[in-house]
């Protein structure tokens, strides 16, 4: 299913005690062209798992040649490339130079492909289909999402919907 909204209206109230980080900011999201519901929701799951360390998005796909999501630092250094689906082996290869970290936000299938990759600085957070169907389901034009944080756990709510994410995977140093 694709995206029929042009630009999304993402109003999050956000809290982490550990961290004493509470934030109530409005994004505004634009799907990429022919992008599908679920590559949309992967997209703002791997922003909210990611909140604290104020990434960014990519304008458009870029197929790899370019982060999906990306940290920087002040001088524009890539410190954090993420990825949303796999892609060739060679541009991930790529990314891991480029970047101080890799991380791959991944579905179960694309994982279990991703495995046999020994990069550096990789990381891989694996979705399930389940949690990625329970995300789309609060997909809309103005979504107004709570999101509290309780390492590893990220819970994400619409008011109808809960989605809980173990954030094991993020919070591991890379190998």
């Amino acid at each position: 299913m694709q995206m029929a909204s042009k630009v999304i209206k993402l109003d999050v109230n956000y809290s982490c005690d550990a961290s004493h980080a509470y934030q109530q900011q409005r994004h505004y999201i634009s799907p990429w062209p022919g992008e599908s519901a679920e590559h949309f929701a992967k997209r703002i799951l791997a922003y909210l798992s990611l909140y604290e360390q104020h990434p960014s998005f990519a304008k458009d796909d870029s197929g790899g040649k370019a982060p999906d999501i990306f940290i920087e630092d002040s001088f524009h250094h890539l410190q954090l490339w993420c990825q949303l689906q796999l892609i060739p082996e060679k541009r991930l290869l790529r990314a891991s130079h480029l970047a101080d970290e890799l991380l791959l936000v991944l579905d179960e299938d694309e994982t279990d492909k991703a495995r046999h990759l020994a990069l550096n600085k990789q990381r891989i957070f694996t979705l399930s289909s389940a949690q990625l169907s329970e995300f789309c389901q609060m997909l809309k034009g103005h979504m107004k999402l709570s999101v509290w944080r309780e390492d590893p756990q990220l819970s994400i709510t619409d008011g109808e919907h809960l989605l809980q994410l173990n954030l094991t995977s993020l919070l591991e140093k890379p190998h």
